[in-house]
């Protein structure tokens, strides 16, 4: 693959300089480059550690520290389930393929249902409650449970002047990258100004919980070939890959359960971890563009 520019990407990537990160960008042609680059990263050592119990429902929870705080709190919170701990941390870290670690280990004990669960996840319900609910859904029709009755909304939305117009005044180096890589398609949740600029393809309102606290059938993992989250993404977006996925097929059920998720406590939430995020959002459109991600233009109130 031939570099655009003479410095070692993987360091302008993960650099604390802002502007080493938009300098990133520039060391590809094209989103085929990009997305090369994201495939030949290697791997960070990934340690399994289980927990045994009941395995009709098994959690998988991704952590940088089996024994860090955050953890052992939702270890007790699920102490009756079958839980396996991926840990794996560092610059090489990534977490559609530790959680894919997880998936393959599930699997050999034929689970009714596999739960994903980030470490930062407080669960403030009774888990027996959410067991018998899940039990009573047939795992073979429906792919995914979703949490339902939440304030959050999801919304793929594309490009149109106003937001051009919006992120050319305000935000004209991170629009640059967009517009560098044709990128026509972006999401957000929570932030209801976006309504005014955002010409909506698909919308989902009221929810709770999903890719935080994921819950998918085992069926839904078989028939993609035992792979539930796409490697290429790194560190975000892997999981709306998937929600969209759920939402073409129509095939989910929504349920009520009480979880807090402490957003950002393992990964931090800060400028350049959503600059270093443009990468997946260029590559969810390059999937967008080529038809490998299929879109139903609705809307959908859990």
């Amino acid at each position: 693959m031939q570099m655009a520019c003479k410095e070692d990407p993987d360091k302008l990537y993960f650099s604390d300089n802002i502007n080493d990160i938009i300098k990133f960008y520039y060391c590809f042609n094209d989103a085929s480059e990009l997305i090369k680059w994201s495939r030949s990263r290697p791997s960070a050592e990934i340690n399994i550690v289980e927990k045994e119990g009941d395995s009709e429902i098994i959690f998988i929870v991704p952590t940088p520290d089996i024994k860090d705080k955050l953890t052992i709190n939702l270890l007790e919170s699920i102490k009756d389930f079958h839980t396996i701990l991926v840990e794996s941390k560092g610059k090489d870290f990534n977490y559609a393929r530790s959680v894919n670690k997880g998936v393959a280990i599930a699997l050999k004990y034929n689970p009714r249902w596999i739960i994903i669960s980030n470490n930062d996840i407080i669960i403030r319900d009774d888990m027996k409650k959410l067991y018998l609910k899940l039990l009573n859904i047939d795992n073979k029709k429906v792919n995914s449970v979703i949490g339902a009755g939440g304030p959050h909304a999801f919304k793929l939305c594309k490009f149109t002047f106003l937001s051009n117009l919006l992120f050319l005044s305000k935000f004209k180096q991170k629009f640059d990258i967009l517009k560098k890589f044709n990128v026509k398609f972006y999401f957000y949740q929570y932030k209801k100004f976006f309504d005014i600029i955002c010409k909506s393809l698909l919308c989902a309102k009221n929810i709770a919980f999903f890719g935080e606290f994921l819950i998918i059938s085992p069926y839904y993992i078989l028939r993609n070939n035992g792979i539930l989250f796409d490697e290429t993404y790194i560190n975000g977006v892997e999981d709306h890959d998937v929600f969209l996925n759920i939402l073409s097929l129509s095939s989910y059920k929504p349920i009520h359960f009480n979880i807090e998720h402490l957003h950002g406590r393992t990964l931090e939430n800060n400028d350049k971890r959503y600059l270093r995020n443009y990468i997946n959002i260029i590559y969810l459109n390059y999937k967008i563009e080529n038809n490998i991600i299929k879109i139903n233009k609705n809307k959908i109130i859990l």
